[in-house]
C-alpha cells in the first residue's frame, strides 16, 4: 500500500510539473516495467519531476510576437509579425526500463515526454503595397507535436550499495513538428570560443556532466540547414525572437552576444515554409529544434553529442 502511495505521489507530482498555459491533460502512457518495482517506478516520476529545468523550456511556447523582415517577392500577403495561440496541450509521459541487474531490477530507465499542442498560429499582415496602411490578422490552425528524452540510471548512495536512488543523467534536446511538415531542419551548428559542435539529431541523448558549457560574455554563432532557400528560420532565446539570416543555399545564420549570468539556458531554432508565413491560403508548416546549453565563466567545454 506505502509503495502505491508513493507512486501515486510521485506521478501526481510530474503531471503538476509539467502543466503549462491554456486547456491541459497529462497521462502517464505504457510503461514498460522490465522489473521495476512501484518504488522504482516512483523514484523515477520524483527524479522527472525535480528536474523540470531540463524538460520545460520558455524557447518555443511563448506567446511574443516575432517580427519578420525582409521583402516580400512573390508572395500573396507581406507579415509583420507572427505568434501562436495555445489552446490544449496533451502530455504523455512514457518510461522503458532496461540493463537489469542480478537480481532483475533495471538499472536504467528512458523516458519520453510527448506533448500534442493545439491552437493558432497568428499572423499580422500588412497590404503588398507598403504605402498601404490596411493591416489584417490571418488565423492558421496549429497542430504541432513536442517530444524529448530523458535518461535515468540507478545509483548507490551508500558503501554497502543497499541503499538506492534513480536520478537522471542523460537529456536529449527538443523536436517540434507540426502536422503534415514538409519543412526540415537537417542539422544545426553551434559556435561560441573554442566550442564548435554541429547536432544532426536534436533526440540524441548526452550526459549532463557531457553538456554543452561556454564562456559568457562571448558571441554564439549559429547555423541552421534546411536544404531549401526560401524558408524562413526564427532564433528563439530568453532575450527575444528575431529571423536568422537567409544566405541562399539553404542554410541560415545568426550571432548574438552571451550574458555573464551563469546556468541553464535554452536555445531554439524554428523552421517555417515560406507558403506558412507569405501565402494565406498555404498550411501552417513548421520545424523547430530547441536545444540547452549552460553559461559557465572562463570555461568552454566540447561535448560528445
Amino acid at each position: 500500500m506505502k509503495h502505491r502511495l508513493l507512486s501515486l505521489f510521485a506521478t501526481l507530482f510530474v503531471v503538476g510539473a509539467l502543466a503549462g498555459c491554456g486547456k491541459s491533460s497529462s497521462t502517464m502512457g505504457p510503461t514498460a516495467t522490465g522489473g521495476a518495482t512501484a518504488e522504482d517506478q516512483a523514484q523515477v516520476a520524483a527524479a522527472v519531476a525535480d528536474n523540470a529545468g531540463y524538460i520545460d523550456e520558455d524557447a518555443y511556447s511563448s506567446t511574443d510576437q516575432t517580427e519578420i523582415g525582409g521583402g516580400v517577392g512573390f508572395a500573396a500577403i507581406r507579415p509583420l509579425h507572427f505568434w501562436r495561440t495555445i489552446e490544449s496541450i496533451d502530455r504523455r509521459i512514457e518510461t522503458v526500463y532496461s540493463n537489469n541487474d542480478s537480481l532483475g531490477r533495471p538499472t536504467t530507465a528512458i523516458v519520453t515526454i510527448r506533448k500534442h499542442v493545439l491552437g493558432k498560429f497568428n499572423i499580422l499582415a500588412g497590404a503588398i503595397d507598403e504605402n498601404d496602411t490596411t493591416r489584417t490578422v490571418l488565423h492558421k490552425p496549429l497542430d504541432d507535436r513536442w517530444v524529448r528524452r530523458l535518461a535515468l540510471h540507478r545509483v548507490r548512495i551508500d558503501s554497502s550499495g543497499t541503499r538506492q536512488v534513480w536520478r537522471v543523467v542523460g537529456v536529449s534536446g527538443v523536436e517540434v513538428t507540426s502536422a503534415d511538415a514538409t519543412t526540415n531542419i537537417t542539422s544545426l551548428r553551434v559556435q561560441a570560443g573554442a566550442v564548435d559542435t554541429t547536432i544532426t539529431n536534436p533526440l540524441e541523448l548526452y550526459r549532463l556532466r557531457r553538456m554543452l558549457l561556454v564562456s559568457g560574455s562571448q558571441t554564439m554563432r549559429l547555423t541552421v540547414t534546411t536544404g531549401r532557400n526560401d524558408d524562413v528560420v526564427v532564433l528563439y532565446r530568453h532575450m527575444g525572437r528575431r529571423p536568422l539570416v537567409n544566405n541562399g543555399d539553404g542554410t541560415y545564420t545568426a550571432e548574438f552576444l552571451l550574458g555573464d549570468f551563469p546556468g541553464l539556458r535554452h536555445i531554439g531554432v524554428n523552421a517555417f515554409s515560406h507558403g506558412t508565413l507569405f501565402d494565406d491560403a498555404a498550411a501552417y508548416d513548421s520545424k523547430a529544434w530547441i536545444v540547452g546549453f549552460a553559461v559557465r565563466p572562463g570555461e568552454d567545454h566540447i561535448p560528445a553529442l
